[in-house]
């Protein structure tokens, strides 16, 4: 691999990010589930648990295999079972299918995460440029926050046509992506090797000691667990709360607008803004527009508290690049892509947790009470972590 090739991986990373999920699902997706295959709630929240469940299976020895045989090979094979899981998506009918479509999802999910960032990340150290990293994962979730935006009004539109619409739309760029993960190449950071399980099991132990081992990295998990179980809850409780407050279906659309244009903002500047806030600033940051939102909108609800959702979408835009430049920068090549995976599967944890709590507060005591525990929870498991932190910073 010369540099010509590893400065294409680059911008075909950009395109990979561009593409990645579907453009047209977010304003629509539990509507969407509900009336095709006719799934309840409950139902709905119950198969995410379990989802998240096997992704926490799967995750780690996932990231494994990347590091072993190729982080290209791994995001080859993750994605094309991506793009099967739009297609049984797209034409299900029944909770079958849609929880078929879950499980091919997964599977996937798990061999494209780490292997992403792991590539690029190799790519950037082998031009000496790995310095970079934060300021290119930003701007590439930007550019893909930036098509959201754009893509999520006309959602609200096709979905008025025909409910299926955006999701055969989706379809169509998701395959067009798996073309440009093809012309990637393997950076020549580490050597692979021929697969064996004992080898693949070692990997596995290795990655897990070293992040038991680094306290940072132990607490930069618990943190990205806590942003992404609580912003997991909370987005499938948006189509709730807009039919509680009445809020029309094309106006969906309209909301996941600016608050995918917030996030795409934040992402662009998140290098930017990691120096200029400090990490103890730009963990405050997130921490506030994550919590506060929440419970202005349980304590005060009608329509246009609807909008206080995109004040979440700053957390949203610079969570990743925070994270993963902070995880990346304390492990070596070798371990990249499980150390990732590790964060993922921890997250997937999680929120399964979380999503089974809220499953129970909602059955108990409805939205609005399941909001409020869910913000106070949120402002609470916060405080506990920025408490810890800086009491090591200080130790240290």
């Amino acid at each position: 691999m010369n540099t010509r090739l590893a400065e294409r991986n680059i911008k075909l990373f950009y395109v990979f990010q561009l593409l990645r999920e579907p453009l047209f699902w977010g304003p629509i997706l539990i509507i969407y589930i509900s009336r095709v295959s006719g799934m309840t709630l409950a139902e709905i929240f119950f198969m995410e648990a379990v989802v998240l469940i096997l992704l926490f299976v799967l995750e780690i020895p996932s990231g494994a295999i990347a590091d072993l045989l190729g982080r290209k090979r791994a995001l080859v094979i993750g994605y094309a079972l991506l793009a099967l899981d739009n297609l049984f998506f797209a034409l299900a009918s029944t909770p079958f299918m849609i929880w078929t479509a879950n499980i091919i999802w997964v599977i996937g999910y798990a061999l494209v995460s780490g292997a992403d960032s792991a590539l690029l990340y190799d790519s950037l150290f082998y031009l000496n440029r790995e310095k970079e990293f934060m300021k290119i994962r930003g701007r590439s979730d930007a550019y893909r926050l930036a098509l959201v935006a754009v893509c999520s009004i006309a959602a609200g539109y096709l979905a008025e046509i025909n409910l299926r619409l955006p999701v055969f739309l989706s379809t169509f760029f998701i395959l067009a992506n798996l073309f440009n993960l093809l012309f990637m190449f393997e950076p020549p950071v580490v050597k692979y090797q021929q697969y064996y399980w004992r080898e693949h099991l070692q990997k596995i132990v290795d990655g897990l000691s070293l992040v038991w081992q680094a306290k940072k990295i132990l607490w930069l998990i618990g943190f990205a667990v806590l942003v992404g179980t609580v912003s997991k809850i909370w987005f499938f409780t948006y189509n709730m709360y807009f039919e509680l407050v009445e809020l029309p279906l094309v106006y969906y659309g309209w909301i996941f607008f600016p608050l995918n244009l917030v996030a795409a903002t934040v992402s662009h500047n998140a290098d930017r803004l990691r120096r200029r806030l400090g990490e103890t600033g730009s963990m405050l940051l997130m921490l506030g527009c994550l919590a506060m939102p929440i419970l202005l909108m349980s304590y005060l609800v009608f329509p246009g508290r609807s909008l206080l959702i995109i004040i979440q979408n700053i957390t949203r835009g610079l969570i990743n690049p925070f994270v993963e430049d902070e995880v990346h920068a304390q492990v070596s090549s070798r371990n990249r892509a499980t150390a990732i995976s590790i964060k993922s599967a921890s997250i997937g944890v999680g929120q399964f947790l979380g999503l089974g709590g809220f499953s129970y507060c909602l059955a108990a005591g409805g939205l609005i009470m399941s909001l409020k525990i869910l913000g106070w929870a949120t402002l609470g498991g916060g405080i506990v972590l920025m408490y810890c932190f800086l009491k090591n910073n200080r130790s240290s």
